[in-house]
């Protein structure tokens, strides 16, 4: 009877747990599965992303025969040259660009002799960039171009040597140019190899109040007038691109105020070298400081160069000689001479040449020991400054070279004891070309 009464507690029990069927919160009975009419598709397989093509293996660098060479004299601090360096391997690569070189200096690079060695080897290996920028005018024999024909008449000048204009706006050269009406300048590409094509030509010129206006016309074309008027002093450049090829151009100033110019640019579309130089007869290194910084600056940041090359000091012995110019302040004048003119373009590359031997500078004697003194200030102004230096003494032969030079048949040097003739130029210019040259493939070689 006990056992009965449990079975029926637990069975209640079970009942209560049970949801009924019509209970709506209990869950429906499962449905059974109902078989696909079709098969479900295969996902579509995710296709990988291609790998993308390695890019070919640069080819090693392997210089030109002519490149390989031992230099006469090798450049000191040669690291300073890279970003001139990287511009003429960049030419080398393919790119079509220019790389440009402003050559700064007195008697030594006259006559655009010992620069027109360096423009046609460099033109020559590199390609030929063109003529470069031609002032406006010989200001003296001491300047020429030996890329072009320059003709010019009516022009008044002041040279950056007398210290002759007080805003200090002398143009890159050196020297500047002005008339208010009938002056004027014919500039040719020569027939020649070298310097006988021209893509772009380029008027330098001041604009201030007063200006005048100047009459441009390539070959025979149509007259084009530029007005140097204006409301401010500023320097500008007024550019005429013309078909690649032989051309001139004819500047003429016609009135309506005084128009001041600087130079006239000629360059090719490229690529290849240009090579500026701007000789300045009997100046101090110092001379350079009275550009207006400004001005300077403005004029080398528009010519861009990838080179800026010193060639002073010779003059500077006479204040050696006579005993009122020490190392210790000729540093201190080249080095802010340096500074002045690279503020333009901090960047670009620098080489400081060295004087030669000497000896005479005007009626002094000069010894070995003056010349010394001088070309050890110009190292030591190239290792403070980060430019690459050129110890043309000592590739000479050092103290006493010059009058060996003289003697040699035929001779290498002038009788004036002072400068190199058109020969001992030519030489020097190679001395110095191989030795950019084999900085040149070292660099390469080092960077792959």
């Amino acid at each position: 009877m006990m056992r009965s009464r449990v079975a029926l507690v637990l069975a209640a029990a079970l009942a209560a747990c049970s949801p009924a069927k019509d209970d709506p919160g209990s869950a429906p009975e499962a449905a059974p599965p109902v078989a696909s009419a079709e098969p479900e598709a295969e996902p579509e397989p995710v296709q990988a992303e291609p790998e993308p093509e390695p890019e070919p293996a640069k080819p090693a660098y392997v210089p030109r025969e002519g490149d390989v060479l031992t230099p006469h004299q090798a450049i000191e601090f040669p690291e300073a040259l890279a970003p001139f360096l990287d511009a003429l391997a960049a030419v080398d690569e393919g790119e079509q660009r220019l790389v440009r070189v402003v050559h700064m200096g007195a008697s030594m690079i006259g006559a655009d002799d010992l620069p027109s060695v360096l423009r046609e080897r460099f033109q020559t290996r590199f390609g030929d960039g063109g003529a470069g920028l031609v002032l406006m005018d010989r200001y003296m024999n001491n300047y020429m171009h030996r890329w072009v024909k320059l003709e010019a008449e009516g022009w008044e000048h002041c040279y950056i040597a007398y210290k002759c204009l007080s805003d200090g706006h002398y143009g890159l050269g050196g020297t500047a140019f002005w008339s208010g009406s009938g002056a004027t300048t014919t500039i040719r590409t020569r027939k020649h190899e070298l310097g006988d094509e021209v893509s772009r030509f380029e008027l330098w010129y001041l604009a201030r109040p007063g200006g005048g206006r100047v009459e441009l016309r390539v070959d025979e074309g149509e007259p084009v007038i530029v007005d140097t008027r204006a409301e401010a002093m500023e320097d500008r450049w007024h550019a005429i691109d013309v078909e690649q090829g032989a051309h001139s151009i004819r500047v003429r100033t016609v009135g309506h105020g005084n128009s001041r110019a600087y130079g006239v640019l000629l360059e090719t579309d490229g690529p290849g070298v240009v090579w500026d130089q701007f000789s300045k007869l009997g100046v101090f290194t110092k001379r350079v400081l009275e550009w207006d910084a400004a001005h300077l600056a403005g004029q080398i940041r528009h010519r861009d160069p990838d080179l800026i090359v010193f060639t002073y000091g010779g003059n500077d012995l006479r204040r050696v000689a006579n005993g009122k110019l020490t190392q210790a302040q000729y540093v201190e004048e080249y080095g802010a001479v340096v500074a002045h003119m690279r503020q333009g373009k901090p960047e670009a590359a620098c080489l400081i040449t060295s004087i030669t031997d000497r000896g005479k500078s005007l009626n002094f004697d000069i010894t070995p020991e003056h010349v010394e003194t001088i070309v050890a200030g110009q190292r030591e102004v190239a290792r403070q400054a980060g430019c690459a230096f050129f110890d043309t003494y000592t590739a000479m032969g050092g103290g006493g070279s010059l009058k060996e030079w003289k003697k040699r048949s035929p001779p290498l040097a002038a009788p004036d004891l002072k400068h190199l003739n058109h020969r001992g130029r030519v030489l020097l210019g190679g001395w110095i070309y191989d030795a950019v040259i084999a900085a040149y493939v070292e660099r390469r070689e080092a960077t792959g």
